[in-house]
């Protein structure tokens, strides 16, 4: 009998420190391991904004990944940035980006991060006048197994340009 009593006491213990929603069954992340892998896919990013390659750029999005862009509502999921991104390119043929990250903070999960940083674009317009700089926050969200961009908005620090007058 105390066998049974042992057991219906035991038996659940068991089962609840093995469940995958408490803190000892979470395995603990690599926080150096996951920081280097967000770097090397945005490497990878950059790489395809410099090559104008905006497949390239869309592959790092989520599916469900929203980037926010100004004058345009928030385009979700890797086939509406490339779409807009392949326009852009198209109306801007000199246009080159370059960003830097700052910090890259991951959560204790290990699933989410967030990249802040600059960003530098030259070369906007059709004779590649003009330039903007600001500042962008990314949020990197991990599918299997890979890092992918969760929510990507930039705002930029150029003054605005003076209205025309008609």
């Amino acid at each position: 009998m105390r066998f049974l009593n042992a057991c219906s006491v035991v038996l659940p213990l068991l089962l609840i420190a093995c469940s995958p929603s408490t803190p000892a069954a979470v395995s603990n992340p690599d926080f150096a391991a996951e920081e280097k892998a967000i770097r090397d896919t945005d490497a990878r990013w950059l790489k395809a904004a410099q090559a104008r390659d905006a497949a390239g750029e869309a592959a790092i999005f989520a599916s469900d990944g929203v980037a926010y862009r100004e004058h345009v509502d928030p385009l979700v999921g890797p086939a509406a940035f490339q779409t807009w991104d392949t326009k852009v390119y198209g109306d801007n043929p000199r246009q080159t980006t370059a960003w830097t990250t700052e910090s890259i903070h991951i959560a204790d999960s290990g699933d989410l991060a967030i990249q802040t940083g600059e960003y530098h674009t030259t070369g906007i317009g059709a004779n590649g006048e003009r330039e903007d700089k600001g500042r962008f926050v990314t949020v990197w969200k991990k599918v299997g197994g890979e890092w992918k961009v969760a929510h990507d908005i930039g705002s930029t620090t150029m003054p605005e340009a003076p209205s025309e007058k008609k």
